[in-house]
């Protein structure tokens, strides 16, 4: 049997991040940010709290590098999404929106813009995170086909309402489940995007 090569220091650090990362992702999404603690973040990436602070100066610190990893996460699905999209359908985006939306992933941004509410240092610390997840989204939105068209500061004002119209559905549809209304207000949005798309 050959024998395993052992990893380096640099890969063992890499993959202890990693670990940290999805960790923090899965309790914020399942847990909420008041309950993403030291103690069940560090239980979730298989690492001991002193691991956890050896790689990140604070809690907050951590929370800002999962919401990175998540915008990564997002934008590489959108791009992915977009590539498949067909040409003749102007609206088949907005299903696609609409499921990540509802991804449980989502739920991490959601999480800590509501936190970031009443937290002056999240709040400001998050916002270039934020800033720069807003810029890839609208640079991957530039290959959408009923948005090419559109100068950046019409199609900016679109990608905002729609992920914002989505993030907002995804959490009424967890006390509201209507999968008839679901529908309705599908199509309203797509006649109204379409609407401001041939106005243009």
């Amino acid at each position: 049997m050959a024998e395993q090569k052992r990893r380096t220091q640099a890969e063992r650090r890499a993959a202890t991040n990693a670990s940290l990362l999805d960790g923090t992702i899965s309790a914020l999404s399942e847990l909420g940010y008041a309950r993403a603690t030291v103690k069940e973040i560090s239980a979730r990436a298989g690492v001991s709290a002193g691991a956890l602070f050896g790689h990140y100066a604070t809690l907050t610190d951590l929370m800002l590098a999962a919401a990175e990893e998540v915008a990564r996460r997002q934008i590489q699905r959108f791009t992915d999404y977009v590539a498949e999209l067909p040409e003749a359908d102007p609206v088949a985006v907005l299903p696609r929106v609409r499921a990540g939306a509802r991804d449980p992933i989502n739920a991490v941004w959601i999480e800590l813009l509501v936190a970031a509410r009443t937290d002056p240092v999240l709040r400001e610390r998050l916002k270039p995170v934020a800033g720069a997840f807003a810029e890839a989204m609208l640079e991957a939105s530039k290959q959408v086909p009923v948005l090419r068209a559109l100068p950046d500061d019409k199609r900016l004002a679109v990608v905002a309402h729609v992920i914002h119209y989505f993030d907002g559905e995804a959490l009424s549809a967890v006390l509201y489940p209507d999968v008839d209304f679901d529908q309705r207000r599908m199509d309203m949005i797509a006649t109204m995007l379409q609407a401001y798309v041939r106005a243009e």
